[in-house]
């Protein structure tokens, strides 16, 4: 492998491989029920952390919740219609500065994912080195969930970065995908790995009754919303976060 793909896969913070272009964050679990979502609030939350500007956009239709949590930022987008997706990327290629767009995407949709991005220029646009993607497929505990992500792989191949979530709320153990010839062919390009903790059901439960992102619940002043729940949902966001900056290189 050249050292520019290299440098492209590895994570690297060469600023002249990540931090001049423009990202593409796509949240990707084939799988329904891995907690895809739940990781993309968190992102969000995330970039809010850091200051980091970006737009969002739900693929999960007009009653996703990444449009639900986070309003402001996020847009409804439909990635199997080109008139619907085209505004991601257009928000991304087409601006002055560097951009960065977080895609939460629908579960079953990796043939549509393969075609938008591939009809629409970015896979080109990757491995001209214009434009940086993360893939950050978040595992669930089943053997078909490393088969799609295999299927991922195959079809976006090694002009992409990824981003593989174990999100212990949903399995205790990934010995199917640890084990699996997928994941030795995804680290030899420079796939990263993170692990992200479960939370607390019932402080789950009440983040979504409040309507508020997690760091919104996390950091409230409202009494009515518990502060025991509250400071739960802060240390979880925490570790989220101390996890997320592990592969901050690729998010940027």
């Amino acid at each position: 492998m050249s050292t520019a793909a290299t440098e492209k896969n590895t994570g690297d913070k060469n600023p002249s491989t990540l931090f001049d272009k423009p990202r593409l964050i796509l949240t990707h679990g084939e799988k329904g029920g891995v907690g895809k979502t739940t990781v993309a609030r968190v992102l969000a939350d995330y970039l809010n952390s850091r200051k980091t500007a970006f737009r969002a956009f739900d693929a999960e239709g007009s009653t996703g919740q990444l449009l639900r949590f986070h309003k402001t930022e996020t847009a409804s987008v439909n990635v199997a219609d080109a008139a619907s997706i085209a505004p991601v990327l257009d928000y991304v290629m087409d601006g002055a500065g560097r951009r960065i767009a977080l895609v939460d995407l629908g579960a079953r949709s990796g043939e549509d994912l393969k075609n938008w991005l591939y009809r629409g220029g970015a896979l080109e646009e990757a491995e001209a080195g214009n434009l940086g993607i993360t893939i950050v497929y978040v595992l669930g505990g089943a053997v078909d969930s490393v088969g799609h992500l295999k299927e991922c792989f195959n079809a976006l191949g090694r002009n992409v970065n990824y981003v593989i979530v174990k999100n212990l709320g949903v399995a205790a153990k990934f010995d199917v995908y640890d084990k699996s010839n997928t994941r030795k062919d995804l680290l030899a390009v420079g796939a990263k790995e993170i692990s992200v903790p479960a939370l607390d059901g019932s402080v789950y439960q009440s983040v979504d009754r409040s309507s508020l992102p997690f760091s919104g619940f996390a950091e409230s002043k409202d009494a009515s919303l518990g502060f025991t729940e509250r400071r739960y949902c802060r240390t979880w966001l925490r570790e989220c976060f101390a996890a997320i900056e592990e592969v901050d290189a690729l998010l940027q």
